[in-house]
Formats: structure tokens, sequence, C-alpha cells
């Protein structure tokens, strides 16, 4: 047990010492603003306020996790560091030389994503304007780095305090954007694909497509099969994400009251969770959120409960408070489409903190670290590559029993992306070891 005082029990400073203390370090603790019922107490304790407090460790407080506004004057570290940059650097001497509370609150709250910025053309915040970024601490979980490195320091003070390793969980997703290349697609769009290949000489597309409509099984897309067999062959936990919004240019999955599709779906959730893919236009129109919802727990015969967004289109908040009115209890949007690595700065999952409303909620974030598309089409990697960035991430998630979470698209499992699929199945191969 640990004592832990402050001035003045904010939301902000709860919220980020349940992060800390319960969802990364499994240690149990007691707050308190009673300064005589801290110094009366002779257990392991930690002092945290603007000015000294007589404790063997004292660590002095950012204003950030007492205000409820959203400031937006970034904060800075030094650039050369070893595992984790240090922001919001102490004025006085102290325990760590920096606030951890302030730190840790403010990359896992997204606090960034809050403010103004450029943002690329599907509206999302992007990578390169991220802190972690522009410290180059992108690829690593600089916050679990430094919420360990803290607990290493806080057990050469009180030795017995215990420090508990979390188990490592591997999870596979895999986001159903189109389901089929040309099956269940009715017949309007496939009449239109057909003149197009047939004028554009593309005979391949042709054939697979009279082939796929006579048998679904044939489509290129429908590679489900296999990727429920190396879940199987592997034993990875696995999880599909759907898409079951309206036709778009950026939707391309059949109507929801396709019998193909509809079979495809219940299949698959016979033996693995599916979570919802809200579609592209879900972004500003949170109303098709439920709409979309509501479809696909009316095709299964059950609530869902998980979602991530297509294109990873988050509308901080509106997005989140429309998942949890909604009854999404975990989200895996955090990733970011150009670059791999921990948005979030932490590879465990967490409550969300609407920092608008200034208080946590009952929404999960699960940080995803690696996409196939973002590997492969973004950063342009050869496959060879693309897997070495994937096992040193893989790598940095073990070391913390954090939780690893990859994003394929079922259409990477064809025939001509078999150096991806290896790529896959070296993966899952590695997260057993």
């Amino acid at each position: 047990m640990i004592l832990i005082y402050t001035h003045t029990l904010s939301n902000r400073f709860k919220y980020v010492t349940e992060l800390i203390f319960k969802s990364v370090l499994n240690i149990n603790y007691e707050l308190t603003d009673d300064l005589n019922y801290f110094q009366s107490k002779e257990i392991p304790k930690i002092a945290y306020a603007p000015t000294p407090i007589n404790a063997e460790v004292f660590i002095c407080s950012n204003p950030i996790l007492f205000e409820t506004d959203i400031n937006t004057e970034l904060p800075i570290a030094d650039k050369d560091f070893e595992n984790y940059p240090k922001f919001f650097a102490s004025p006085i001497s102290d325990f760590l030389g920096y606030d951890i509370f302030a730190m840790v609150f403010y990359f896992a709250s997204r606090y960034e994503e809050y403010l103004p910025t450029e943002t690329d053309k599907h509206q999302r915040f992007q990578a390169e304007n991220s802190i972690a970024f522009q410290y180059n601490c992108l690829q690593i979980p600089f916050l679990n780095n430094a919420i360990l490195d803290f607990s290493k320091k806080i057990k050469q003070i009180f030795p017995t305090i215990e420090l508990k390793k979390r188990s490592f969980n591997f999870l596979s997703t895999i986001d159903i954007d189109n389901a089929f290349a040309y099956a269940n697609k009715g017949l309007t769009r496939n009449i239109g694909g057909f003149v197009k290949d047939v004028f554009t000489l593309r005979l391949k597309n042709v054939a697979e497509r009279v082939l796929s409509n006579l048998n679904e099984k044939k489509d290129p897309y429908n590679t489900f099969e296999f990727i429920n067999q190396l879940s199987d062959e592997t034993k990875t936990a696995l999880q599909y994400f759907v898409l079951i919004g309206d036709y778009s240019d950026y939707d391309k999955n059949p109507h929801f009251e396709n019998k193909g599709f509809q079979d495809l779906l219940k299949s698959l959730s016979s033996k693995f969770k599916l979570g919802l893919h809200p579609s592209y236009f879900a972004f500003s129109k949170t109303e098709n959120i439920n709409e979309e919802l509501t479809r696909l727990e009316f095709i299964l015969k059950d609530k869902v409960t998980s979602a991530r967004c297509h294109f990873l289109r988050i509308n901080f908040s509106e997005t989140y408070r429309t998942f949890i009115k909604n009854g999404i209890t975990d989200d895996y949007t955090m990733i970011y489409a150009s670059q791999c690595g921990f948005r979030t700065g932490l590879c465990m999952p967490y409550k969300w903190f609407d920092l608008e409303r200034n208080e946590q909620t009952s929404l999960t974030i699960h940080t995803s670290v690696i996409m196939e598309g973002t590997l492969r089409d973004y950063n342009k990697l050869s496959s060879k590559n693309a897997l070495n960035t994937s096992l040193q991430l893989l790598a940095e998630v073990k070391k913390h029993g954090g939780e690893f979470i990859s994003i394929f698209h079922n259409d990477s499992f064809t025939k001509n992306n078999s150096e991806w699929v290896k790529l896959y199945q070296s993966i899952l191969k590695e997260s057993k070891l």
C-alpha cells in the first residue's frame, strides 16, 4: 500500500493515479488531501504538491492536474534522452526532476489532439505532428518506460512494496473493410465493374468476378477460413471489426441485408468476437454509429461492445461519447494511419478521460501497435523491413507484459500478398516465444 498526498483531489489527479498505480503497476494505493493524516502514517508515502513537503518521496506538482480548461501551450523536454523524454520539468529539486503524473496524464488523455492543428485529407490528427514523433519516441511505449523507472526508484526507497509484472497479451485484429471483391456486391455494382474491366482489358478480373458470383468461396477476398485456421494453429486470440455502413467511395462492403454477407458474419461470430467498424462518415455524423451498431447486433443476435473507427477517423470527444452512449466499452482506434507505434505512449489498456468534461469515463482504450497498411502503403517498407519493425515493437510490449494488437485486413491474405501473409505468420509465431 502506498499513501499519496496532494493538496487537491482533482478529477485529473485521481484519474492519473489510478492509471499509474492500478492499470499499469497493479499496486494498492490510497489518496488523501489531509496533510495531518498523511504525516501521521508510518507506511510508504508520496507527497505531490507545488511546494516541498516533508516526505521521503516528494514530487513537485505541475498546475495541469488541477486545471479544468485546455491549455494550448505544448510541453517541452530535452531531445536527448534514454528510454523516455522527461516532460514537465520540476522548477525545484524533487524526487524525479520532472512531474511524471502530469506527463502521463497529458499523453494518455491525448491532450494534444484537442488542440488546433493541421490535419490530413481525411481530417485526422497526423502522426508527424505529434509530440512523440517529434521527440523520436513514438515507437517506444515511453510512458510505460517512465512508470517502470519510477516504480524501481520507489522500490529502492520502500523495499516492502511488491511490484507485480503483468502477463503479455497478443491480439490479432482483422478489419473487414471489403469482405468480397466481387461476390454479394449486387447487380448494379457488378455490371459497372464488369464493363470497366472489359474496356481496360483486365481479363483476369473478369474471370474472377464471374467465378466469385457463381461461388463466393472462390472470391479472392474471402480469406476468412485461412485467417481462422492460422488463429487455431497458433492459439492466437482473434477479433474482427465489421464495416456495415452504407456504400460510399470509402465504404465498400455489401449491403447489410445481403444474405451472403450476413451468413459470413454469423459464421465468424460463432467462434470469434466481432466489433463495429464505424463507417467513414460516422466521423462527422455520429448518429450513424447507432444505426450501424443496431444493424450488426440484429445480424449477430448479440450485443457488440467493441469498435475501431474506419480509416482511424476519430473526433474527440464526440466519437467516444457516442460509443459510451451506445454501449461500446472498448475502443481499438488508437494508432496512426501513417506511423506504427504507441499513439498513447502506453502498451496497456486504460480508461479514457474526457478532457472537455474533465472526467474519467467507462470506455477502455486499447492501443493498437502495427497495421499492415501503414508499413506497406504509407512507409513503403519491404515485408522484411516491416517484419523487423514489427518484432522490435513486439519486444517493447513483451518487456512490460503489455498488450500487443496487430491490424490486418482480410484482403491482405490474397495469393498476390504472399510475403505479407508470411510476415503475419512470423508475428504470430514470435508472439508465442
